[in-house]
């Protein structure tokens, strides 16, 4: 039996694919294959590129026009987006979005400037649906919806296809926005990060502390957070956007703080400057000013960890 190397047309992986079968199962993403077909389009492609570099262009105009508008849209769904529905709706995104990654993924494999062409096309393509949408300055609250959008849907859905390619587009695009709004940088996410965040909510940054410092997931500084959380915070629209901008943007907080040497020092210092004067505040009955401190403590970690 001859095997040929050949990327699976669902997920990106490199695969051994048997040429006298019919049919095969991705071993890593377990969606049916048919060998004819990917066969056919990776010797047509080969051909379609062969001494001229055409296959290449082509390839990277292919992935640009698959681009659905709709991806680039704060939709409605954002606003109702909660622990239930996302994997639906992250599904939804990402499976429009995944026949533009294919082909820049094979696109990727042909030139090595891919990745920041193809992060400067979703970049412009965001910057064209804030224009359309009348969205001037970053202190508008529609855009944070756009930021929600990126680091709910668009990242982790690149880094779903879980290929080095993948990885390197999600990098470029993060650069290239935080280099064009440094005051609101973004983090990489995944699926898995954000749905953490669902569950863990208000108190993600909270538990992390707690938890470096020796408390358990029951103790008293963390429940009583979360009855400020439940109880006051959730109680009106506007403390129901910080909720969300925080189950957002922790995860990736925490992810960072996590992979640093300093890590336990860190969050002694977030306990000591930030979250114990909230603590207080909590039982004194001054809800607002601990929402406040809370708030900003979030504003200097994601300007400090997410660049």
């Amino acid at each position: 039996m001859e095997y040929v190397k050949a990327n699976c047309p669902h997920c990106g992986k490199e695969l051994q694919i048997p040429q006298d079968a019919e049919q095969i199962v991705c071993m890593y993403c377990a969606k049916p294959i048919r060998v004819a077909t990917v066969l056919q389009t990776q010797a047509e492609a080969k051909q379609d590129g062969q001494q001229t570099g055409e296959n290449y262009e082509s390839l990277m105009k292919q992935a640009e026009t698959l681009l659905n508008d709709d991806l680039f849209l704060a939709q409605n769904n954002i606003y109702s987006l909660k622990q239930n529905n996302y994997e639906k709706f992250f599904q939804d995104y990402e499976q429009s979005f995944r026949p533009a990654l294919h082909a820049y993924s094979l696109a990727a494999t042909e030139g090595s400037d891919a990745a920041d062409r193809f992060a400067h096309v979703l970049f412009e393509r965001f910057l064209k649906s804030l224009k359309q949408e009348g969205v001037k300055k970053e202190s508008d609250p529609r855009f944070f919806d756009f930021r929600y959008l990126i680091v709910a849907y668009t990242i982790p859905a690149i880094m779903e296809y879980h290929t080095p390619a993948a990885e390197e587009l999600a990098d470029r695009f993060l650069a290239v926005w935080n280099e064009h709004y440094p005051k609101n940088k973004l983090g990489k996410s995944t699926f898995d990060q954000i749905s953490n965040g669902f569950r863990k909510k208000l108190c993600f940054i909270t538990t992390a502390v707690c938890t470096s410092l020796g408390k358990g997931d029951d103790c008293e500084e963390l429940n009583a957070f979360r009855s400020f959380r439940d109880n006051w915070l959730a109680k009106t629209p506007e403390g129901q956007a910080k909720i969300r901008e925080y189950y957002l943007f922790a995860p990736m907080i925490v992810n960072r703080i996590d992979q640093s040497e300093r890590k336990e020092r860190i969050y002694q210092a977030i306990w000591e400057s930030s979250l114990a004067p909230c603590l207080e505040k909590i039982r004194c009955g001054e809800n607002e000013a601990c929402a406040k401190q809370y708030e900003q403590m979030v504003r200097e970690l994601e300007e400090h960890w997410l660049s």
